[in-house]
């Protein structure tokens, strides 16, 4: 049995003090990322896991670049290891216990949660819906595309003909086609959903009533039920917060559906109330929370137990480094992806991926994947400064490289170069002798 925690009281303001690395390691822990369980083949199990972990997190955030994954399935596999994407798919449909919405930016969202984005959803129609935007001056295509999904059921983008005229420019976001922003439209708004995703990452959509459950639907959460979902949830999943981490955590592309000042109130009634914990950790100038379902987990911590162990690869829309000041006042992490970064302009290259290795960022790598030739190769592989290039933790590295391969279906693993100097035949040598 874990024994109670004994926290240390701050000499200057009387607020609870947890060190770097303690509190490094709970926000690992929470986003679960301390070590995964035990594999598992069986179908029921795995899906069992993607789901408990997606409503652990809350949402996991889609993107549509795809170097190597999808983005949403590498924060999956980060966390439970190697499982079958199409199970995923079947928690959307026919499980229906899954869809998407703009949670941190458009995301996966587990259905039941669902109420709490109805008001955005009616924010959405108040503020894109006026006398001179494009849902005003196009109200037949939307009420045309409504009408196709009302009567022939779920559809994607592909059942809409593209009107007749001049193709568009590479870079338009709807591809030219108006049924595509009105499907878009009317899933901001609320009156579709995703129902599940087909190949090629396409959206296929069907009635709000028709996805959601009746009980759900007839939910309209109160702004205090609502505060306290994404305030409680967010602190949740970061484990140890600041006001503005908990409002960025939940969010459109630009709004936060919390304020940080709603945020930092609600922090404060959780504290009251025994479910949070203000806390000062070294480096953080901000009032900071730690979540009190943690404390068992700090007690052992303390007494040299259940510090993470799992050494993996991050992707760049991984919930624990979401936001960047978050990533370098807690890990000393200062991230910034290079997608839209000019080639000459990179220094860790087109799809960095954060290294976790035990609770620590201590580094990034550049992948690339030739599924035709079951080959991974990292173009680039750095070490953050500070952090010694030992051969454990090449091994360790190498271990989560072949992990990865094996979920990408690669056989093989290719390192080009890294720093600092030697380090990348560290990794190199490991990869050897490992079993890929």
């Amino acid at each position: 049995m874990t024994a109670p925690v004994t926290l240390t009281r701050g000499a200057r303001n009387g607020v609870e003090r947890l060190s770097r690395d303690e509190a490094q390691a709970l926000a690992t822990i929470a986003s679960r990322l301390d070590r995964r369980p035990r594999p598992s083949r069986d179908s029921a199990t795995q899906k069992t896991r993607l789901i408990e972990t997606i409503r652990a997190l809350g949402c996991v955030q889609l993107d549509t670049i795809s170097v190597v994954s999808r983005s949403h399935e590498t924060v999956l596999w980060s966390r439970i290891g190697a499982y079958d994407p199409d199970l995923l798919r079947a928690l959307y449909h026919p499980d229906a216990l899954l869809t998407e919405y703009w949670a941190h930016a458009a995301a996966i969202i587990p259905i039941e949660t669902f109420p709490h984005y109805r008001l955005t959803m009616e924010r959405y129609r108040e503020k894109y819906e006026g006398p001179d935007s494009w849902a005003a001056r196009n109200t037949e295509v939307i009420a045309r595309v409504h009408a196709a999904i009302r009567e022939q059921g779920a559809m994607a983008s592909r059942h809409f003909e593209r009107p007749e005229g001049p193709r568009p420019e590479a870079w338009t976001w709807y591809g030219g086609k108006p049924a595509r922003q009105a499907l878009d439209h009317l899933w901001s708004r609320g009156d579709i959903m995703v129902t599940r995703r087909e190949s090629g990452f396409q959206r296929v959509y069907d009635l709000t009533e028709r996805v959601v459950p009746p009980e759900l639907l007839k939910q309209r959460p109160a702004a205090a039920e609502r505060a306290r979902y994404f305030t409680a949830t967010a602190l949740r999943a970061l484990g140890v917060a600041t006001p503005r981490w908990v409002a960025d955590y939940f969010r459109t592309w630009a709004q936060h559906h919390n304020t940080p000042r709603a945020s930092r109130n609600e922090l404060s009634a959780l504290a009251d109330e025994g479910l949070a914990i203000p806390i000062e950790v070294e480096g953080i100038a901000e009032p900071t929370w730690l979540d009190a379902a943690l404390l068992p987990r700090l007690a052992d911590l303390r007494a040299g137990r259940g510090k993470p162990t799992l050494t993996t690869l991050l992707s760049p829309f991984d919930n624990l480094v979401w936001h960047r000041g978050r990533d370098e006042a807690l890990f000393d992490f200062h991230y910034r992806i290079e997608v839209y970064t000019p080639a000459p302009k990179r220094v860790y290259g087109y799809y960095s991926m954060p290294i976790l290795h035990r609770g620590k960022l201590v580094g990034r790598l550049d992948p690339a994947v030739d599924r035709r030739n079951r080959l991974l190769t990292v173009r680039n592989l750095h070490l953050e400064p500070g952090v010694r290039p030992r051969e454990s933790l090449a091994g360790a590295i190498a271990g989560a490289l072949w992990d990865f391969a094996g979920f990408l279906g690669a056989d093989e693993v290719l390192i080009l170069k890294g720093e600092p100097a030697g380090f990348a035949e560290l990794v190199s040598s490991a990869l050897g002798q490992g079993t890929g």
